[in-house]
């Protein structure tokens, strides 16, 4: 018997190109068997084993002719068409669909991923508590600044590629940062509530997995030093199409020279309001921005520091996070 060399990462489609080319080597192979003579009855004929195995060859050929002629055509460089290799792919969205796409319906995890604006030039720290623990997040603002954002959190820090900066319970009740580009020429203080409630409850933002939040409801507004405070109503969809109650506490700040505004955007179901909201309203007011530097990193979310580790190429420069510079 002949024993072919183990190939473990033969594909299906090289193991049946290299069919006819290893019955020949096999048939090339059988020991050869002597002339046969014909009886004297019939007309006397000498078959070689050499002329035997050039019939059995072109029996072979013939047989396997109709199975490759049923597989891909083979591209230039011996790539079957339509199979993908590394130069198919342009973008980290083609190679990691589930870093920016819809992965479908269902579970946290197979919603859309909500656009929060967020740019995060390094990972988010967590310090004290793990169940409550100081959040800070450092992150790309337009206008040239980077700017250190931080709260007293009252709920675990999510960790993932579907969350930015976030904090939540199992009971849905939570916080995450929100960044909104300021008109040109406008400063928060200018700014009506309107702008605040468009840019959180847009469809691509956390409240719109499953459509566009209603019955938006600005209840009161408040201002505590540079810092602006909404307590909002609205009914947001459930992934079966119901419409859930749910009250928001939104914290806004404009950073130094920065044309971005921050939000801390905290909240709960309206069954679960009056025993979250003492939390959320502490943890509205240890929201701040820490500090703020300049940068040439404009805000992208190629620039992310995410987006790099998943195989995508940034456009930082010579600028690095790990020399900071508090102020201007």
């Amino acid at each position: 018997s002949v024993r072919l060399p183990s190939h473990p990462r033969r594909t299906l489609t090289q193991t049946v190109y290299m069919f006819p080319v290893t019955l020949a080597a096999c048939l090339s192979l059988a020991p050869p068997s002597p002339a046969r003579v014909v009886s004297s009855a019939s007309p006397a004929r000498i078959l070689s084993s050499a002329s035997r195995r050039a019939l059995l060859h072109k029996g072979a050929a013939a047989a396997a002719l109709p199975l490759l002629l049923s597989l891909p055509a083979v591209a230039q460089g011996g790539v079957p068409e339509g199979m993908r290799t590394s130069e198919s792919y342009t973008n980290l969205q083609q190679i990691s669909p589930e870093t920016t796409g819809t992965l479908g319906a269902g579970t946290m995890s197979s919603r859309s991923r909500p656009v929060t604006g967020v740019v995060l030039l390094e990972e988010v720290q967590e310090s004290g508590k793990k169940t409550a623990p100081t959040v800070s997040a450092e992150l790309v603002l337009d206008g040239g600044v980077a700017a250190t954002a931080t709260f007293d959190a009252q709920y675990p820090l999510n960790r993932g590629m579907f969350y930015d900066v976030e904090v939540r319970n199992l009971a849905g009740e939570g916080a995450f940062l929100q960044v909104a580009s300021l008109p040109e020429g406008k400063s928060l203080g200018e700014m009506s509530a309107s702008f605040l409630t468009k840019s959180v409850f847009s469809t691509e933002g956390r409240f719109g997995a499953y459509g566009a939040p209603t019955d938006i409801k600005v209840l009161s507004k408040s201002e505590a030093g540079a810092m602006r405070l909404l307590e909002i109503s609205f009914a947001a969809l459930s992934p079966g199409g119901n419409e859930v109650p749910r009250r928001a506490l939104v914290a806004a700040v404009q950073p130094e020279g920065s044309t971005d505004v921050v939000m801390l955007v905290g909240g709960s179901t309206t069954s679960e309001w009056k025993r979250a909201e003492p939390l959320l309203r502490s943890q509205a007011s240890s929201f701040k921005i820490a500090r703020v530097r300049p940068t040439s990193i404009k805000r992208k979310a190629k620039n992310d520091y995410r987006f790099e580790n998943q195989g995508g190429l940034n456009e930082r420069g010579s600028d690095s996070v790990s020399n900071l510079v508090d102020g201007f």
